[in-house]
């Protein structure tokens, strides 16, 4: 009798387990998603995480006062789905100058790509399709989102992410904190910092074109990284907008 096929979603390929270190002290576990720009690879998650500093007043949010000064990223491993290699990369060069990339006007932005030199043949990346942010699907308050990553590090079947689920709460073509960002009501949890979050529906909705589309199978829009909480209280958390990830990486190579 042959196996059953196992069903994975192509988006579950996308968030990765990262884990960021000063020298031997261990700072943070949180998620990131890997993308493709002038066939090179980038790492997309949060700058609190990666600098380990507030964006905005630039203070060390680690209690020990330690910076990070290298990455581990969890990444699909070998040709086969269910295996996984930690790789290793700097976040300084030899003058200690940060490896990163930063959006190029604003400041206090909660959003870096770090270049990843992948050598190891035997990774596997499956790059994030930031295309799918120009999806014809206008998002409104108390619509549902997942946000795809790992709360308090808990994965399933040995890393794949948690999708967990909340809903818009603000309405996403307005700023939150006069910065290019909105808010969603979800419970979430630390770890989830630079999750990739998204709409999918199957049900109808509205286009920017005045449409209304009536779906068959899912829809997907990208919506944003998630970068925790507004505070400690408050189920309320941060979703920086997708444009501006390619204001970080166009600035270096010019995509228009």
């Amino acid at each position: 009798m042959n196996e059953p096929q196992i069903s994975i979603d192509p988006l579950s390929g996308h968030s990765l387990i990262i884990e960021t270190y000063f020298n031997n002290e261990k700072l943070c576990q949180a998620t990131g998603f890997v993308i493709i720009q002038n066939k090179k690879h980038f790492l997309i998650t949060n700058f609190h995480v990666i600098a380990g500093r507030d964006p905005q007043t630039q203070q060390p949010i680690h209690k020990s006062g330690g910076v990070p000064n290298f990455v581990n990223v969890l990444h699909h491993y070998t040709n086969n789905l269910g295996y996984w290699h930690f790789s290793t990369y700097p976040l300084l060069d030899n003058e200690q100058n940060p490896l990163w990339l930063e959006h190029p006007t604003l400041k206090g932005i909660d959003i870096v790509a770090l270049p990843l030199e992948i050598t190891d043949p035997n990774i596997q990346v499956f790059p994030f399709n930031l295309d799918l942010a120009n999806t014809d699907l206008i998002p409104v308050p108390a619509m549902p989102v997942a946000i795809i990553g790992f709360p308090l590090g808990i994965s399933a079947g040995g890393a794949w992410p948690i999708w967990k689920t909340g809903h818009i709460a603000t309405d996403p073509d307005l700023n939150y904190d006069n910065r290019p960002s909105f808010l969603i009501d979800a419970t979430t949890r630390g770890g989830m910092s630079g999750s990739p979050v998204v709409i999918r529906l199957n049900g109808g909705f509205n286009t920017r074109s005045g449409n209304m589309i009536l779906a068959g199978g899912f829809t997907t829009k990208f919506l944003g990284v998630y970068s925790g909480r507004i505070n400690d209280h408050a189920e309320l958390g941060r979703v920086w907008r997708p444009s501006l990830i390619n204001d970080i990486v166009g600035a270096k190579f010019h995509v228009v």
